[in-house]
């Protein structure tokens, strides 16, 4: 700054000292997101990559510990954590949060979408974003996108073909929605929390489950009790969401808010893909009769019985009226409805 006059001089310590003071702001931007999972599946370290790729594409800018699953708050509560501040993000599923926002409940659609990038074209294409982001409002949080982990399997004591299949079976499955799909299909429906699974499917206390993928389910051991498995799945497209505390979010630079929202398509396709490869490995050990494979009409006769169910579900609050009529919309314009 040599031969500087001493105005501009001070002008040019003064932009310096801002620049340093905003980029050691920025160094020390730090997140706590907790996800769905635990920190031995591979939907866990996806998410741990996720957070690696972060921090390198913002040089350390921001910083994310990815925790796992009831590490700070049970999963249903963590978009409370997050509007309450004792979490930053989140990566679950805005889906068990239908009971203090029935809008929250159509996420993923139970029943709707048999193929992930439907869901995907939704988000991108139908409206899905916009309306995310409202729900997420409700909780004064941002919905930054979907993280796609594949097509829940049915492991069922029986082969169910069919809708008539589900008659009589004692079936467990979460509240809400899916719940009442599978009543509504005849199911003797029980309401338990994911630690009773197996020791109910081995008592007999249920004959068949609603729980995750076809690896995620084998690996459980609930093949060992359950042979039969619908795959691929035709009720629920597995898929969480990252969610964030607004305020942080608009704490970040331009330049940071790209780099996340880069790396969250990134975390889930490698999600999708890591699952998805997982699933076939799984279907390859099995025995050929023990995967039940569902055809067009038979999907579209369970997506006509869930389609009441979402319905009833619409009436419950106008945002749930308005993500119930883009998705019906969407699942029309694909030829599903």
């Amino acid at each position: 700054m040599l031969g500087m006059k001493p105005a501009a001089r001070v002008a040019a310590v003064a932009i310096a000292v801002g620049l340093a003071w905003t980029a050691s702001a920025e160094a020390q931007q730090k997140w706590k997101a907790q996800s769905l999972y635990g920190p031995n599946t591979v939907v866990h370290k996806e998410f741990q990559k996720f957070a690696d790729r972060v921090k390198e594409a913002t040089k350390g800018g921001l910083q994310i510990e990815a925790l796992p699953v009831a590490t700070i708050v049970p999963q249903a509560e963590a978009l409370d954590a997050i509007k309450a501040g004792l979490l930053d993000a989140a990566a679950g599923t805005m889906a068990y949060q239908g009971g203090k926002e029935p809008a929250a409940a159509f996420w993923d659609l139970a029943g709707g979408y048999d193929n992930p990038l439907h869901l995907i074209m939704w988000y991108r294409y139908g409206g899905g974003h916009e309306i995310m982001n409202k729900v997420a409002a409700k909780w004064d949080a941002v919905f930054l996108g979907p993280v796609i982990l594949g097509l829940e399997s049915i492991p069922s004591k029986k082969p169910i073909r069919s809708i008539e299949d589900f008659k009589g079976v004692k079936m467990r499955s979460p509240d809400g929605i899916p719940a009442e799909i599978f009543a509504k299909l005849g199911a003797s429906v029980s309401v338990m929390p994911g630690t009773e699974v197996y020791t109910a499917l081995d008592t007999g206390k249920i004959e068949a489950t609603d729980w995750g993928t076809l690896s995620v389910n084998d690996e459980a051991g609930y093949n060992r009790i359950a042979p039969y498995a619908i795959y691929p799945g035709i009720h629920s497209l597995n898929a969480m969401d990252f969610v964030i505390r607004r305020s942080k979010w608009n704490a970040l630079s331009a330049e940071h808010k790209a780099a996340v929202t880069a790396a969250v398509d990134e975390w889930s396709l490698a999600t999708w893909i890591s699952q998805e490869h997982a699933d076939r490995v799984a279907a390859a050990k099995r025995k050929p009769e023990t995967l039940v494979a569902w055809g067009e009409k038979e999907k579209g006769e369970m997506r006509k019985v869930a389609a009441t169910v979402w319905e009833s579900w619409s009436k419950k609050s106008p945002l749930a009226k308005e993500i119930y009529e883009s998705q019906i919309k969407f699942l029309q314009s694909i030829g599903k409805l």
